[in-house]
């Protein structure tokens, strides 16, 4: 019998925020390595004549073929073309912020595109803008928009960017709310839509009457505000005004009630919006463009908490300037953000180039680097070039460098499905807890600083998620448990730690994990360091890994750790001894899988000026039995090669991995791994 989705969630721990007694729609299964995703057109032409200059994919608004380029798209030459590429999911233009009075007038236009992406199998989802009024057209259709308009601390209406055209709204007001939910059955019900993406998918702090009524109504909710607040009463609290757009530590009592009470708004809203489309029709796809889903600030800054999403949509869209590849110091990927919707079984659509926005029309080269990391780490292969629009419409030069990459693409994706559909095998774990990542710039820097270390040393590891309200559930696959300045954690997530503990596992404690709890308030003394400190399967610090953090946000580069990892690395050998170890370039990430007939070793080149070598990989011999190897070098049309391995000692098989340029991968036959094997 299948388990039900939050029922799995709860087992494995993740957290299932708890939601109104409404049902829950079944999600659509969306299987990534089915999908080719691309994008082509999804602002409508005003937009573009609004702004003139560069916009969306490069496009300079004032051309003077844009609508010609519009109506090639919307014809059945477009999805043809897609069809032909093998391409078969795609964002549409459907709503845009401008008001549907306006708007519909191109619904014939945009029915007829989806109606041929059928015709060639294609999947159309409706483009629906989140956070825009364009209020110059819009206040023709609703004359009291200007009530719908979120507020600044001076009172003053908020535009989206600086973009004074572009009023924000306030996700709060129920008539938007509404507006949106018929926005969504226009395009499901009466455009034939396979689904929605919500763009820009993000709330900013809103100031108005009715968003503080609401925020004190949430402080009210506290039983003993004096002891909380410092304050007997919270009839006269304003919403604090943040004056650094920095995180920091989030201490005051208000502040993290801010950040709570606008995040749980926007879950809900969300949630509300997934029931309302699946009730429209269940098996339609609810998308949302949330931006870089690792970001640091995302529940304070956007009202943003990944941790409640995950039964929110379908797909995540996590758009940033994570292109990968090597820029200086600083091994560029997304892998943080695929690991992320792995962990909350929600698959993610990473979008990282940006709009290529400028780019020269002689640019026409590929991205195989961002197809093999999305079919490597479990995100939806997208190729968002291709259609780039073009005074021919589409740049032959370009289409035929792209049509054989996908070629290429298709066929590893097709030699290699069991390799890459295997389960992921994360004899690490990292603790990721919801009320740290919230409030704790230091907790949220520790952890990518932890990652950071293992990938450039090759060691799988995966994010195990908690929150104050759902306790630790460790998996039986947990080899090594790294908590790595967690300082927010609640009693009985830290009895569930010393439970572990006290059960034999294995886990490295660092900095302030357990000195603070749910609410990031110090308790007397570390109840944490105090019950594991007789543990020899614990080790414990209060020196932290560190890696620079040199941008949280949209294009997130992270060097080289500060002592090169070696105090991890050093504490894992303290407790672990691993079933495989590999020796390549800090720019090689890995991700390994497995199953009950072998172990997969992907190994991704992020170097794109120098080709990986010196590439081994090392079994252990008292953990697995070895079989039949194979390595391919897929993308390169190499052909696979049978390899034996080298015994190095009486412990390690090693295999000798074949240069290569971009990606590699070993199939190595095994019988199936002891479960006392650590």
């Amino acid at each position: 019998m299948r388990l039900c989705l939050a029922a799995l969630l709860l087992l494995i721990g993740v957290v299932v925020p708890v939601r109104s007694a409404e049902p829950t729609a079944s999600k659509v299964v969306v299987d990534p390595l089915d999908c080719r995703w691309t994008f082509g057109n999804h602002e409508p032409i005003s937009m573009y004549r609004r702004i003139g200059g560069y916009s969306t994919g490069g496009m300079e608004g004032g051309a003077l073929w844009l609508r010609q380029w519009h109506h090639w798209f919307d014809s059945e030459a477009c999805p043809q073309l897609m069809q032909d590429l093998g391409l078969n999911f795609v964002h549409s233009r459907f709503y845009k912020g401008m008001g549907w009075q306006y708007e519909s007038r191109d619904f014939p236009n945009v029915k007829q595109f989806v109606a041929n992406c059928h015709k060639h199998g294609v999947r159309a989802l409706a483009y629906i803008q989140f956070s825009t009024l364009y209020y110059e057209i819009m206040l023709s259709e609703v004359p009291d928009l200007a009530d719908w308009v979120a507020l600044d601390e001076r009172g003053e209406k908020r535009t989206w960017h600086g973009h004074y055209f572009r009023w924000v709204p306030c996700h709060n007001n129920p008539d938007f709310e509404a507006y949106l939910k018929k926005m969504i059955r226009i395009a499901v019900v009466d455009g034939g839509f396979d689904g929605v993406m919500f763009d820009n998918c993000d709330m900013p702090p809103c100031y108005c009457p009715r968003c503080a009524k609401l925020f004190r109504e949430h402080l009210a909710q506290e039983p003993n505000p004096e002891d909380r607040f410092g304050l007997p009463t919270v009839a006269n609290v304003r919403p604090p005004v943040l004056r650094s757009s920095t995180m920091g530590e989030i201490q005051g009592p208000t502040h993290q009630e801010w950040v709570r009470f606008r995040s749980k708004r926007q879950s809900d809203l969300f949630h509300r919006l997934y029931e309302h489309t699946k009730r429209c029709k269940p098996s339609t796809i609810f998308s949302g463009n949330i931006a870089h889903i690792r970001r640091v600030n995302m529940a304070g800054r956007d009202a943003l908490n990944m941790h409640d999403l995950g039964d929110c949509f379908d797909i995540f869209v996590s758009q940033s300037g994570n292109t990968p590849g090597c820029e200086g110091p600083y091994v560029v990927n997304r892998v943080r953000e695929l690991k992320l919707a792995e962990a909350l079984h929600t698959p993610a659509l990473a979008l990282c180039d940006t709009d290529i926005a400028g780019e020269a029309p002689s640019e026409t080269k590929g991205n195989t680097l961002t197809l093999v990391e999305d079919a490597v780490f479990g995100g939806i292969p997208t190729d968002r070039r291709v259609l780039k629009a073009d005074p021919q419409m589409v740049l032959p030069e370009r289409v035929a460098v792209h049509r054989d990459m996908l070629r290429r693409f298709d066929r590893m994706v097709r030699t290699h499905r069991t390799a890459m559909t295997a389960p992921s095998y994360e004899p690490v774990k990292i603790l990721y807890s919801r009320e740290a990542i919230m409030l704790s710039q230091a907790s949220c820097e520790a952890v990518l600083s932890t990652e950071e270390i293992l990938l450039r040393r090759h060691i799988p590891y995966g994010l195990l998620l908690t929150a104050a309200e759902v306790p630790i559930v460790i998996p039986d696959d947990c080899e090594v448990l790294v908590v790595p300045d967690v300082r927010c954690l609640a009693d009985s997530q830290i009895d569930a730690l010393v439970r572990f503990a006290e059960g034999g596992g294995r886990m490295i404690v660092t900095g302030q994990s357990g000195r603070y709890n749910a609410d990031y308030r110090q308790r007397p003394d570390n109840p944490l360091t105090k019950a594991i400190a007789a543990f020899d399967s614990v080790v414990r610090r209060d020196e932290v890994d560190i890696a620079p953090v040199k941008s949280p946000w949209w294009r997130m580069r992270i060097g080289a750790p500060l002592d090169g990892g070696k105090r991890l690395l050093a504490d894992l050998s303290k407790l672990w001894s691993p079933s495989v170890r590999i020796d390549a370039p800090e720019s090689v990430f890995v991700e390994v899988k497995r199953d009950q007939n072998g172990m997969y070793v992907h190994l991704i080149n992020y170097n794109r000026e120098a080709a990986a070598s010196n590439v081994r990989v090392k079994l252990a011999g008292d953990k697995i039995a070895l079989g039949k190897c194979v390595v391919a070098v897929p993308m390169e049309e190499r052909a696979a090669s049978v390899v034996s391995p080298n015994t190095v000692g009486t412990a390690w098989s090693e295999i000798e991995i074949p240069t290569f340029a971009e990606y590699a991968v070993l199939n190595a036959r095994t019988t199936p791994m002891s479960k006392g094997a650590k």
